[in-house]
C-alpha cells in the first residue's frame, strides 16, 4: 500500500485470532462462522460471494454465503455471476489489486450502479493472483456498512492467503469425505434426474426452469448439487457421468 497502516494491539490480537482460526475451518457452516467472526472487525459484510475455477471459463462458479438466503425471491443468481463477472475484469485491469466499490458510485460506474440498483451495497473485491485454474480463488465482500477505503484494501491483501487456503480446504473435504460419498454416491433425486436430462438435451437454466416451473436459481442450485454427488468440474462432465451410471438415458427424452 502506498501509505502506512498501522494497527492497534487490540487489532494485532483479533488479526491472530483470526488467522489461527481459520485453520479449524473443514467444512462449508465452519467457513461461514469464521468469515462471521472476528474477521467482521476487518472486512464488515452481510453477504459473502467465492468464485473459484478458472477465471473467465465456463466451469468457473459462484457460490454464496448469507445469513439469509433471499436469493430465490429476488432471482438474483443471473445478475450476481454477471456482477462477478465484472469484478473479476476490474480486478485484472488494476493489475490484481482490491477493488472497491461504491453502491450507485461514479468509479466503476457500471459495477456500482448494479450494486444499487440490487440493493447489495457497498462492496469490496479481490482475488488470488498466483494461483490459477482449479486453484484460484475470487472473494466479494457486500453490503459492507461504508464504503470500504484504504484499511478494507490492507486487509483484504493480509487475509486473502487465509480466505484462499481455508476455501479450497473446504471444497476438498467437501469432495473427499467419506460421509459425503457414503451419503450421496451417485444416487440423484426425481428433481435432479429430470434436471440433468434438461441440461443433456441442450437446454440452458433458464429453459429448464421454464419447463419444470422453478425459478432459475432454483435450477442453478441443482445443477451444482448435481456437479457435487457427481464430483465432476462441469455440465458435460455430469451429463457423461449420468448416462454411465445409468442414472438418465442417453437420447432425448430418455
Amino acid at each position: 500500500m502506498d501509505t502506512l497502516v498501522t494497527l492497534s494491539t487490540t487489532e494485532l490480537e483479533r488479526l491472530l485470532v483470526t488467522i489461527e482460526s481459520s485453520q479449524q475451518v473443514h467444512r462449508r457452516n465452519q467457513y461461514f462462522l469464521w468469515t462471521q467472526g472476528v474477521l467482521q472487525s476487518f472486512l464488515p459484510h452481510d453477504v459473502l460471494i467465492f468464485g473459484h475455477g478458472e477465471f473467465g471459463a465456463p466451469d468457473f462458479r459462484c457460490e454464496v454465503l448469507a445469513r439469509a438466503n433471499t436469493w430465490e425471491d429476488h432471482a438474483l443468481h443471473s445478475e450476481l455471476d454477471r456482477l462477478v463477472a465484472r469484478m473479476v475484469e476490474s480486478w485484472q485491469r488494476s493489475g490484481h489489486v482490491p477493488r472497491l466499490f461504491q453502491a450507485g458510485g461514479e468509479v466503476d460506474c457500471v459495477i456500482g450502479q448494479a450494486l444499487g440498483r440490487l440493493g447489495l451495497g457497498h462492496a469490496l473485491a479481490h482475488g488470488t493472483k498466483e494461483f490459477i485454474g482449479e486453484s484460484s480463488g475470487f472473494f466479494v465482500f457486500l453490503r459492507m456498512p461504508e464504503a470500504p477505503g484504504r484499511r478494507h484494501a490492507y486487509f483484504a491483501e493480509v487475509l486473502m492467503p487465509y480466505l484462499h487456503t481455508t476455501l479450497h480446504r473446504m471444497l476438498v473435504a467437501e469432495k473427499d469425505s467419506p460421509d459425503r460419498r457414503l451419503r450421496t454416491g451417485h444416487k440423484l433425486s426425481a428433481r435432479e434426474a429430470e434436471v440433468i436430462s434438461l441440461v443433456r438435451d441442450g437446454n440452458t437454466n433458464q429453459q429448464i426452469a421454464k419447463v419444470l416451473e422453478l425459478s432459475p436459481l432454483t435450477v442453478k442450485n441443482h445443477v451444482q448439487n448435481i456437479l457435487r454427488k457427481l464430483e465432476v468440474a462441469n455440465r458435460a462432465q455430469a451429463v457423461a457421468k449420468a448416462v454411465k451410471a445409468r442414472l438418465i438415458g442417453d437420447s432425448p427424452g430418455a
